[in-house]
């Protein structure tokens, strides 16, 4: 009898000892797997999280941002195991977290060999280049986000195709985002001449439209990319590089001297990924884009794919009324919907370029549709206006945005006979009437060149069945009389076609 009650007492201290969460071996795992990577010594992340000492410290802090979905920071709900770099804690960790948290964080017993710290984010070897910021750019030492447009010039005497790429903050601390757009114009001097400091202010665009937006993306959690063998960016020879960076508050001041590093492509490539802007005002559904004080607004674009697309990534984007994104496709035959994209919480300090695991094929005829919901009200914590007020398009803090871009290639079964003509690549955008289009052909035919919208209809003819000598040929068009919109040049010969998809913006359209 004595041995029994003696185990009836030990019982309830068995149960207290099995419910209670330690750091060593219920948090760190967790912690080791979705927040180390980036909160570790030399990395991103505002303070370490690699031992007991360092977690402890910001035990309740941890609480609070695991439960509140602020870390770790990913916006995309959906399809979140078909995106790269996707992270988010389940359930069950966020409650182990809390309970650690609520019972005073306590350590427990130490393992006899110690988790191994998560390597940390890879970076590209042997670039064939390394483009620079030509100076440091000193951040202010206030609290508050600051968003500014450098132009780096690449100088390449021809052509170049990217294999790889990696931006490299200079200072990891305060470099919160990247977006790399590319242009062959000037139109980015008179930028740089209005704003007296090293590059120039600009909060949402760049201020015009250049030749390809967003050709490249950066957040703090990724390490370079790297594109499939024969696959890969295009960047025209000249071209600037407009290192478009966000950098976070700080309260004392601090210097950033960022750069990007290139691989060229050695073997023929067969893909280039474009980007464009294929969701926004020139496919909008609504009567007009204006978001009125105190109300919450939802707009919706769409537009019809005009051949099959790999879709490799897609990248919302708007400003701080922004709550909701979802972008979805409709197949043309069984008329069902997949989610492209579903963000239920936007946070602007957080947008990024969601790029697929595997690309997705979509279908010739495929609707793709696009809606955002704007909150306008004080509720909306983030909105910048106290009280609100009306807000319309723009680049600016107290205006708004209402774009997607894609990443894509056409896609088209491997086959045996190739075309012996291209398409030579050209801008994503084109917001000026005057445009040069080249194309290649290696041997004498005729052809026939086009530009269709993307409900398939011929919109301007540009020749037809003319001849033309084997080489590069230079085509001047004038696009003075084409709508706003997404268009598709195509090429033919007697037996085959080639296709390339632009954006008709307005030139003003980022002011």
């Amino acid at each position: 009898m004595r041995f029994f009650a003696a185990i009836l007492l030990l019982i309830p201290n068995l149960l207290s000892a099995q419910n209670t969460i330690t750091y060593h071996q219920h948090i760190a795992p967790i912690l080791q797997k979705n927040c180390v990577p980036c909160h570790q010594k030399e990395e991103v992340g505002a303070m370490p999280l690699t031992n007991y000492e360092e977690v402890s410290s910001y035990g309740k802090m941890i609480g609070y941002v695991t439960k509140t979905g602020l870390m770790p920071p990913f916006l995309a709900d959906e399809p979140r195991h078909e995106l790269e770099g996707a992270k988010q804690l389940s359930d069950s960790e966020i409650q182990l977290i809390q309970d650690w948290v609520a019972q005073g964080v306590l350590e427990g017993e130490k393992p006899k060999i110690p988790l191994p710290l998560p390597p940390k984010i890879a970076q590209l070897e042997n670039p064939d280049a390394v483009i620079s910021m030509s100076e440091a750019f000193e951040q202010y030492g206030i609290y508050y986000d600051q968003y500014r447009v450098f132009t780096l010039s690449t100088d390449f005497g021809e052509d170049k195709m990217i294999s790889a790429i990696e931006f490299v903050p200079g200072n990891k601390k305060i470099v919160r985002q990247a977006m790399i757009s590319i242009d062959t114009s000037q139109r980015v001097s008179a930028w740089d001449e209005w704003d007296p400091q090293y590059g120039y202010f600009s909060f949402g665009e760049l201020g015009f439209v250049p030749l390809e937006n967003r050709w490249y993306s950066w957040n703090p959690t990724q390490s370079f990319t790297q594109f499939p063998n024969g696959t890969a960016k295009f960047l025209p020879k000249g071209a600037k590089l407009l290192l478009h960076l966000h950098y976070g508050p700080t309260g004392v001041p601090a210097q950033d001297s960022s750069f990007v590093k290139l691989k060229f492509a050695e073997k023929p490539i067969e893909k280039i990924i474009q980007n464009a802007p294929l969701i926004g005002l020139h496919n909008l559904t609504n009567d007009t884009f204006l978001i009125p004080e105190n109300e919450t607004v939802r707009f919706h674009a769409k537009f019809t794919v005009p051949f099959d697309l790999e879709l490799w990534s897609l990248m919302p984007h708007a400003h701080y009324l922004a709550r909701k994104w979802e972008v979805f496709a409709v197949e043309p035959e069984t008329r069902k919907a997949e989610t492209l994209i579903k963000i239920t919480d936007w946070d602007f300090h957080w947008k990024q370029n969601f790029v697929y695991k595997k690309p997705k094929i979509i279908k010739k005829g495929t609707v793709i549709h696009a809606l955002a919901e704007y909150d306008n009200s004080a509720n909306n914590l983030a909105n910048p206006s106290e009280p609100p007020r009306t807000m319309a398009w723009g680049k600016r803090m107290y205006e708004e945005l209402f774009l997607v871009y894609f990443g894509f290639v056409p896609h088209f079964e491997k086959e045996k006979n190739k075309p012996f003509f291209e398409i030579l690549p050209t801008a994503t955008n084109v917001s000026r009437p005057d445009f040069s289009l080249s194309f290649s052909t290696q041997k004498k035919g005729e052809f026939s060149l086009s530009i269709f919208n993307f409900k398939g209809e011929e919109v301007l003819s540009i020749f037809k069945n003319q001849t033309f000598k084997k080489g590069k040929h230079d085509i001047q068009l004038n696009f003075s009389q084409l709508e706003k919109g997404n268009y598709y040049f195509e090429l033919k010969s007697a037996e085959k076609a080639v296709t390339r998809i632009f954006v008709n913006l307005a030139a003003t359209v980022f002011d």
